[in-house]
């Protein structure tokens, strides 16, 4: 789940003594009252020792586009998934390292 307000985890972090472990990061915001979103994002930690808020912060996934309604997310993978709209065989393909060296030979 990607967190769309970082500010929630500040909030739930902010007297937590670090460095502290992800085990311990979850359970001081569990019991500060942390939202369902902000407990799911820091549940989803790799498991490591934190030094501070801003490794904490940049290990949580963010929501690049907040204010996108679900439908507009819905909409937006759709474009993306099928932008290129070309067959297999119509894809140009990129020739390797080793055939432009041999081309330039020539």
């Amino acid at each position: 789940m990607k967190l769309r307000d970082p500010g929630k985890i500040k909030e739930a972090l902010n007297d937590l003594d670090f460095p502290a472990a992800k085990e311990e990061i979850v359970r001081h915001a569990r019991s500060r009252g942390a939202r369902r979103d902000v407990d799911q994002a820091l549940s989803a930690l790799p498991p490591a020792d934190y030094a501070n808020i801003r490794e904490v912060l940049r290990s949580v996934p963010l929501d690049p586009d907040p204010d996108l309604s679900e439908s507009e997310r819905a909409e937006r993978h759709r474009q993306a998934k099928h932008k290129n709209r070309l067959s297999e065989h119509e894809i140009p393909i990129r020739p390797s390292p080793v055939e432009e060296e041999l081309r330039r030979r020539r």
